[in-house]
């Protein structure tokens, strides 16, 4: 089926679905003269895609739906994140409400205390407590783990851990900088693709060396270049590597990262094992350098 009754069928513009193509969600036959041919189970994950979108859903959460071997448990947790915003919300207007009866800052306040901040998941709590570049970087980055709430004194007490551990950081104010513009130069949802890459990487790492076989080890060899060394990004990795190093963020931040989500305890044994796997396969990259 060519895109343009593909878009009829899926209600659905161009550039929506070459975006979504962009995005690895579908994959589109090629023909010989260049055109498009769609599939029937293209279309299939088209109409799908369009009525999660329609639902609220951003991509990552569409990817792990289409993605999902229970699709009825992926769709439950998203149910459930959006049960909770609701609350949030209607608590938010009680609030607001409150504040114009009489503009009373400390009752409003308790009342955020005992009736909203319960109802925050852990990805609202760090990015309203660390509003700066390195806050929103860790945010952004663990963002798909911290959709959960804190519903036990382990996790209460991990997420005690975390907060004092960044309340205490002393962040470089160069990587502050290169954080903050970095994340300028992005929408929040292409920010998180960014990390769907990886993600999916971990998930199949088998599948991801063996189809980005070529372009990992062009990359390997691009690095030992002096030209390489010298650029921004290179010596912005260097100084995140030494930052966390010694900031104690394997230690404490990550530790504590795995009591508190039990999602990202999930992916870290994966990680792991991924990152055997590739450098076994890659030697010529140490652990702390896998991406």
């Amino acid at each position: 089926m060519l895109i343009n009754e593909v878009c009829k069928e899926c209600s659905l513009t161009k550039k929506a679905i070459e975006y979504y193509e962009k995005q690895g969600l579908i994959r589109p036959k090629i023909e010989e003269n260049g055109y498009r041919n769609y599939s029937a189970e293209d279309v299939l994950v088209l109409k799908e895609i369009f009525v999660l979108r329609n639902l609220g859903l951003g991509i990552p959460e569409i990817k792990d739906i289409i993605s999902s071997s229970d699709k009825h448990a992926a769709l439950s947790k998203y149910k459930y994140l959006k049960e909770l915003e609701k609350q949030r919300i209607d608590k938010q207007q009680k609030g607001l409400e409150l504040l114009i009866e009489n503009y009373q800052v400390e009752p409003v306040k308790q009342y955020i205390e005992e009736q909203l901040s319960p109802l925050l998941t852990i990805k609202e709590k760090l990015a309203q407590s660390f509003p700066g570049g390195y806050g929103i970087y860790l945010s952004v980055h663990f963002g798909r783990f911290l959709n959960e709430t804190i519903n036990s004194n382990e996790k209460k007490r991990a997420y005690q851990e975390i907060l004092s551990f960044l309340d205490h950081l002393e962040i470089n104010e160069e990587i502050e900088e290169f954080l903050k513009s970095s994340m300028a130069l992005f929408e929040q949802e292409d920010l998180e693709n960014m990390d769907t890459v990886l993600f999916t990487a971990v998930e199949n790492i088998e599948e991801y060396m063996e189809t980005n076989k070529q372009r990992i080890e062009k990359y390997i060899r691009f690095r030992e270049f002096e030209e390489y060394k010298s650029t921004d990004a290179y010596k912005m990795q260097q100084l995140l590597l030494e930052f966390q190093k010694q900031s104690g963020y394997t230690d404490i931040f990550i530790t504590n990262l795995k009591i508190l989500s039990d999602s990202y305890r999930d992916y870290y044994k994966k990680l792991e094992e991924a990152n055997e796997r590739f450098i076994k396969s890659f030697p010529q990259m140490s652990k702390g350098e896998v991406p």
